[in-house]
């Protein structure tokens, strides 16, 4: 709600954000974000809503096709997103990561050994990992790791394990 004076008597306007919101009847999910909750004002928290990504982690010492590369990418996406709906804090997390326009980048990493310790680093600091097998019908041996997905997390954890990752 926006307070404004009008000639001495105050009333009340209510935000066109918070009208959308509820036409839409995400007014109640609006808030569960902590910030927004604690602050009931959506302008105050923006960088919160909008400073979280997800990383993808590809082997570099692997030969896949694009496609290839492409399909595994979208397995650890969705696994990561998958991981959020039973977990109400990762829920929310993922929730405003939506609404910041899902950012991803895809890195690589140069072996599966590197991988497997990135993937234990990000789970200990709390994220969501996925770590994504082949299930090898078509270009690589059955169960070989292939990608890991980390996140949706906040920018700040996820840069301080894969800043030193070179894009894809």
């Amino acid at each position: 709600m926006i307070a404004s004076s009008n000639a001495g008597a105050e009333k009340e306007i209510e935000d066109p954000v918070e009208q959308m919101l509820k036409k839409t009847g995400c007014i109640e999910l609006h808030y569960q974000v902590e910030c927004i909750a604690e602050h009931q004002d959506w302008r105050k928290c923006q960088n919160e809503v909008k400073n979280c990504k997800m990383v993808i982690v590809v082997r570099s010492d692997l030969f896949m096709g694009k496609g290839k590369t492409a399909a595994q990418c979208a397995h650890a996406a969705l696994e990561c997103c998958r991981q959020t709906f039973n977990n109400k804090k990762k829920r929310l997390m993922f929730e405003s990561w939506l609404r910041c326009g899902q950012p991803k980048i895809v890195v690589k990493i140069p072996n599966e050994e590197e991988l497997l310790i990135l993937a234990d680093k990000a789970e200990r600091a709390g994220l969501i990992t996925a770590i994504i097998k082949d299930a090898g019908i078509t270009q690589l041996k059955p169960g070989t790791v292939t990608v890991v997905g980390i996140g949706p997390g906040s920018n700040e954890t996820i840069d301080s394990l894969t800043s030193k990752l070179r894009l894809l």
